[in-house]
């Protein structure tokens, strides 16, 4: 290429400089180059600041004739009068020149766009690659049974060893959006999306309906599978009126359900088996008069009183009133005090523990 360079430049010195170019950006490229200094190095060659937009994915960036990075707001679009040049894959790239466009600008920005697309082709690889690698670690840290030297060297590949305690939050595979750091699992009640996070964030319950989540309790991060126990746990005692329910937050029931998920093939506790039946009588159109029982059952559980649980469940005061005089004699004890309240609500949950199901 050089001796090419060279012979050129005594016959066709501008043939000269297209193919100094075509090196310039060749040599970038072979160096894996990345995104800002193929822009810098487009300024360099024209003389002025460089941009390119990228449409998937979302890339935007600019640079100066100093080939100083622009700030965001910047470096969206090309100017009005910019000399553009398509990208390969989606997307545009440009030379910010006021005046008249110099001999070398659309070399310049066909071998920039180039460079461009195959520094982004590269990135992407690299990212799946590490989404792998990431997806990998986290299934080693929820599997019990691996040994611990594989999960330290799991939670070292997600730079968990200075992380104190970690969570796991898990919510229908259907139902959430996929985010990083996280894996899709079989269960035994559905495939879950088990994702990480670190103790003392915030897990958000986002969407219309809101997305239902379960939060593990916090374990060091090589203890994640106790997290992921617990979370799951959780999540199947979310409910619409409750869809975060945090495994730390439990108390007694969490050991209650822990029993009831080792053993599924036990006989349900009374309160349970109660509701159980209320259940099916309502499925059999035998307890239908207008409202779900479960449903009533839940409001009367949240309110502090039946004025209260009406008005939780949209039915009227007396509609309720007489549901729960019939509910007393199911259940075997009265739902309309402070402690039938808490009986309650610790037989649906675990009501829920056994029936949950996702897709």
């Amino acid at each position: 290429m050089q001796e090419l360079v060279g012979r050129l430049t005594a016959l066709d010195p501008e043939a000269s400089e297209s193919l100094k170019v075509i090196a310039y950006f060749d040599a970038l490229v072979e160096g894996h180059a990345g995104l800002e200094v193929l822009l810098r190095g487009a300024a360099v060659l024209s003389g002025c600041g460089a941009g390119f937009r990228h449409t998937q994915p979302a890339l935007a960036m600019a640079v100066d004739a100093s080939g100083r990075r622009l700030p965001a707001p910047a470096a969206g679009e090309p100017g009005p009068a910019a000399p553009t040049h398509p990208l390969p894959g989606g997307g545009v790239v440009w030379l910010d020149r006021a005046g008249p466009a110099h001999a070398n600008d659309a070399m310049v920005l066909e071998r920039l766009a180039i460079g461009l697309a195959i520094s982004i082709d590269r990135r992407a690889e690299r990212m799946r690659d590490t989404d792998a690698l990431e997806r990998g670690a986290l299934e080693t840290l929820l599997d019990a049974d691996e040994p611990s030297d594989a999960r330290t060297a799991a939670a070292r590949r997600l730079r968990l060893d200075t992380v104190p305690l970690a969570q796991i939050a898990a919510s229908p595979a259907s139902e959430a959006s996929p985010a990083p750091r996280e894996v899709v699992l079989t269960t035994s009640v559905g495939r879950v999306r088990a994702r990480l996070v670190v103790a003392g964030t915030e897990p958000r319950v986002d969407g219309e309906p809101p997305t239902r989540t379960g939060i593990g309790v916090a374990t060091p991060p090589t203890d994640l599978a106790t997290s992921w126990r617990t979370a799951l746990l959780a999540l199947r005692m979310t409910a619409p009126r409750e869809p975060l329910v945090r495994a730390e937050e439990l108390g007694v029931v969490l050991l209650a359900a822990e029993a009831v998920a080792a053993d599924p093939g036990r006989p349900a506790h009374p309160d349970v088996a109660a509701l159980d039946r209320i259940a099916e009588a309502t499925a059999r159109g035998t307890e239908s008069r207008g409202a779900d029982a479960l449903d009533l059952l839940d409001a009367l559980a949240r309110a502090e009183s039946v004025r209260a649980a009406a008005a939780l469940a949209g039915v009227h005061h007396s509609t309720m009133q007489a549901r729960a005089a019939d509910f007393c004699g199911v259940l075997g004890f009265d739902p309309r005090t402070p402690a039938g309240r808490v009986r309650l609500s610790d037989a649906l949950r675990l009501h829920r523990l056994t029936t949950a199901q996702f897709d």
